[in-house]
């Protein structure tokens, strides 16, 4: 999932536009970080209470519920209609 990194941070770029890009950035990696270890220790704890096979499920469920919640992030490109706005070209929607 490494190939998804510069796709989000720059999705949060445009996100909090007037804010810096490290400041996102750094709220992103910092998030990961936390969420890697949560999900190791819940994932450990359901290995050893159910199998495998549910802590996989668990997995796959916790993927489909970030994926849905991706979804529904409103399309509000700041930083792009700035850009545009500088230099009078239409926004790429």
């Amino acid at each position: 999932m490494t190939g998804y990194l510069p796709v989000g941070f720059e999705l949060a770029a445009e996100l909090t536009y007037p804010e810096p890009e490290g400041t996102s950035s750094g709220l992103l990696n910092a998030s990961a970080q936390v969420f890697g270890i949560v999900f190791t220790v819940l994932y450990g704890q359901l290995i050893a209470a159910f199998g495998d096979v549910i802590a996989n499920i668990a997995l796959c469920f916790a993927l489909v519920l970030g994926t849905l919640l991706t979804y529904i992030i409103p399309d509000d490109m700041r930083r792009q209609a700035a850009h545009s706005k500088d230099f009078n070209v239409k926004p790429v929607v």
